[in-house]
């Protein structure tokens, strides 16, 4: 699989490619990718996906965009499906410009299939449409309609709302997986350590950060996955902070994380931040945390959505 800057009228021919932000890489998006597969596979087509690196939002308005799966951890995601290619546009206030039809001819001229959602847009104030596409005799469109769960659709934005609103035990239906953190452990000021919870504290870089609270979660910390409880806020007995932190106790681990990668799955929010009279009564609660956390864990350690 080749992982390639997409440039004007670079795509090879005979291709099938499906398009899209793939934020999260969700159900829905894996529906798409297995159209390719399944109809490169039956037409001997070269099987791609089309995205994008940044979103329009953090280009157009100069804002920071977090994201379910950061570029890199997206990539990743879609590198474990069956592509020959992955597409990667690299938005730009150029790219945000181009009208409707010339981005097509530009990068989309030399397709056989493109495979698509109902509700894509594209080209300049997103005034491209499938209708448009589908107007195009040069290659075939292929529609996905909308996929839904409980009735709401599948999407990135929904999926969004759960993790900001604390949700993320409903996460995976829509991910298919638990929602995860993925960076290195950064220095803090250790305050942990005075009542025996020693916590790794995440760089979440781009990462959409959830709901201030307590979680339990499992980290995944020098190739060994570890029980552990999450604290998402800013620590508001111990250490007041300007900016929210992630951190994470891990059960049972001995050493040192400091500069080291980990990642942090959210399986259930127990509760929320709260400030604390003193340290004792904090640790009283952790301790009372820590059993929450474990017995719920114990009871998912075959649950394959946690290690995806």
């Amino acid at each position: 699989m080749k992982i390639i800057d997409l440039k004007p009228h670079a795509i090879k021919k005979g291709t099938i490619a499906a398009i899209g932000f793939f934020d999260g890489v969700h159900k829905a998006h894996e529906v798409l990718i297995d159209k390719v597969i399944e109809r490169g596979r039956k037409e001997n087509l070269r099987k791609a996906v089309i995205t994008f690196d940044d979103h329009p939002k953090s280009v157009l308005f100069d804002i920071d965009h977090y994201y379910i799966t950061p570029f890199d951890h997206k990539i990743r995601r879609l590198q474990a499906f069956d592509l020959d290619e992955i597409y990667v546009i690299r938005f730009d206030k150029d790219v945000a410009s181009m009208d409707p039809r010339s981005f097509i001819d530009a990068y989309l001229d030399n397709l056989s299939v493109l495979i698509c959602g109902f509700d894509f847009k594209f080209g300049a104030r997103a005034s491209g449409d499938v209708g448009l596409l589908k107007s195009y005799a040069e290659f075939e469109t292929d529609i996905v309609d909308k996929l839904t769960v409980d009735g709401y659709k599948i999407g990135s934005s929904l999926i969004r709302d759960l993790i900001r609103g604390g949700k993320v035990d409903d996460v995976p239906q829509l991910l298919g997986s638990y929602y995860r953190i993925r960076g290195n452990v950064m220095h803090g000021l250790k305050k942990g350590r005075t009542i025996d919870y020693p916590t790794a504290n995440i760089d979440c870089g781009e990462y959409l950060i959830p709901k201030r609270g307590v979680y339990a979660t499992m980290t995944l910390a020098e190739g060994t996955w570890y029980h552990s409880m999450s604290s998402v806020g800013f620590n508001p007995t111990l250490n007041p902070r300007d900016g929210i932190s992630v951190e994470s106790y891990l059960f049972d681990f001995e050493g040192e994380l400091y500069g080291k990668p980990i990642e942090t799955v959210f399986i259930k929010r127990l509760r929320d931040e709260k400030k604390f009279e003193s340290a004792a009564a904090l640790k009283a609660q952790i301790d009372q945390d820590g059993s929450t956390a474990l017995e719920l864990l114990k009871g998912l350690k075959d649950d394959a959505r946690i290690y995806q």
